[in-house]
């Protein structure tokens, strides 16, 4: 008899198992026969506009207004007329004393600098010294071969066959210089490039940028990282490269970069995965902010610039006529907020974004 009433109760959850599952599941099922019209639609946050204010790099570059400094006279108008003439040429070298007038200045005709004699024993390296506050330094100052006993040739060598390929211990055994020798030279090697590449790297015309991230994890580190990176998709040209995590901050670290790196007054096409960050950042860097009256009221708005940025065979419309083409562009533009974008006119797709 026992046996039957626990059998039976058995049943009973089983049932009362198998019916509660089939409810929970029901809703799923009956999604895809529901109308399109009983669906709900979907809305679309209104984006607004964010000012340089809100990147971290754009203030700490703009702490204010510093007033201009005077004209530096050149040294060959201050200095006497008497004394032998100078011989060694010293265009491209400054004074490295910040303390000086002419620090930081490598036109020849203007700054202070000869030469002082030579020294080493392996190679002559040229000594300069400024006249002007008596500060002397060597010629390799601020580059990799800084203070180096190793001739210049062979260490141009050995970070040739590095930069072909080699691995450094495999370079110690053919040169015969130690591991940490190689790893030093390496080390300022790319610091030095790195600084020439800011350097040379800049002033870019680019028609089209593409922004991503892609999705990266490092060998035993738990965190995902992020690499933030913008391509041109013509000449495949990266112009930066971030690593970091999905932030708001990143996204203006890498517009921030990559406003340094384009050339002033250049806009260009912005494509994206529709990722909102990247719109925040954008009208951020990009695009003049200007101070409008409305009701008494001071309304921000961004331009483009003084003048309107058309191509050739482009006409500036009336504001009616801008409207009326703007009503069809997006679903979310038809409520678009008071602070409007006339510069910089952010659409989004279904799969990307262009700003």
């Amino acid at each position: 008899m026992a046996f039957y009433v626990f059998l039976f109760l058995l049943v009973c959850f089983l049932l009362l198992s198998l019916s509660l599952l089939c409810r929970l599941s029901w809703p799923h099922l009956q999604l895809s026969h529901a109308p399109i019209g009983s669906r709900r639609a979907l809305v679309h946050r209104l984006l607004k506009p964010r000012t340089p204010l809100d990147c971290p790099l754009c203030r700490l570059a703009s702490p204010g207004v510093q007033p201009a400094s005077a004209p530096i006279r050149p040294w060959s108008e201050v200095k006497s007329r008497r004394g032998a003439p100078k011989r060694v040429n010293t265009e491209g070298f400054a004074c490295p004393n910040q303390q000086c007038a002419y620090f930081g200045i490598t036109d020849a005709q203007i700054h202070a600098l000869v030469g002082d004699g030579k020294h080493g024993h392996a190679e002559q390296i040229q000594t300069f010294r400024c006249q002007a506050c008596r500060t002397t330094f060597s010629a390799r100052r601020d580059t990799p071969l800084y203070r180096l006993k190793t001739p210049s040739h062979q260490v141009a060598m050995v970070l040739s066959a590095l930069a072909e390929g080699l691995d450094a211990s495999e370079a110690c055994r053919i040169f015969g210089y130690r591991q940490p020798t190689i790893t030093t030279w390496l080390t300022r090697a790319g610091g030095h490039a790195e600084i020439l590449h800011e350097r040379s790297f800049c002033h870019l015309w680019l028609p089209h940028l593409q922004l991503d991230e892609l999705r990266t994890r490092l060998r035993n580190a738990t965190q995902v990282l992020w690499l933030w990176l913008a391509i041109d998709p013509c000449t495949k040209i990266l112009p930066v490269l971030l690593l970091g995590p999905r932030t708001q901050h990143m996204a203006h670290m890498v517009l921030h970069s990559l406003r340094q790196t384009l050339a002033p007054g250049c806009i260009p096409l912005f494509t994206s995965d529709g990722l909102n960050h990247y719109f925040y950042a954008l009208t951020a860097h990009f695009g003049q902010w200007l101070a409008l009256g409305r009701r008494g009221q001071i309304v921000q708005k961004t331009a483009g610039g003084a003048k309107p940025d058309l191509r050739p065979g482009e006409e500036k419309l009336s504001a009616a006529q801008a409207r009326a083409r703007l009503a069809g562009d997006a679903p979310w533009h038809r409520n678009r907020s008071q602070s409007g974008l006339t510069g910089i006119r952010p659409l989004w797709t279904t799969q990307h974004g262009i700003h």
